[in-house]
């Protein structure tokens, strides 16, 4: 006579019925599953460079036309000289700005980098919590096969 079905431990299982049968009296043990944690987070970047400040040689000299302006209110300079001069401080203020935008925008990503590598940390903690509780699950079930 031919029979259909699986045979495990002796038992002769036909059909679903039968499985969930077996399953059910099986000991606990064989039920356990320990899943395995992965961890698929990337590390925060940070490209960011500190922004340089415009060098001190880059600062408009008085022109020496100008000297005797502080203490007698006059001075010897053609236009010419103090279009210059004023061309070359607008200049030096404009880097100067220049300088306090690229502050600004590199304490926002230092901010921001420094959020990314919190989160990260939170992320890195939260699969050693898990690393660990599957340690002990599997140390639960190699303990249950030997009982």
């Amino acid at each position: 006579m031919k029979t259909s079905g699986i045979a495990v431990r002796g038992i002769n299982l036909k059909g679903g019925v039968s499985l969930l049968v077996a399953l059910t009296v099986s000991p606990q043990s064989a039920l356990a599953y320990c899943s395995e944690p992965s961890f698929y987070s990337s590390e925060p970047e940070f490209s960011g460079s500190e922004p340089s400040a415009p060098p001190s040689y880059q600062k408009p000299d008085v022109p020496y036309c100008l000297s005797s302006y502080s203490y007698s209110g006059t001075h010897t300079c053609e236009e010419y000289e103090l279009d210059a001069y004023f061309d070359e401080i607008n200049e030096y203020i404009d880097d100067l700005n220049d300088y306090y935008k690229e502050a600004l925008e590199f304490s926002e990503e230092a901010r921001a980098f420094a959020e990314e590598a919190n989160s990260f940390a939170n992320e890195v903690a939260r699969h050693a919590d898990d690393v660990l509780r599957y340690a002990k699950c599997e140390a639960e079930e190699v303990k249950q096969q030997h009982e």
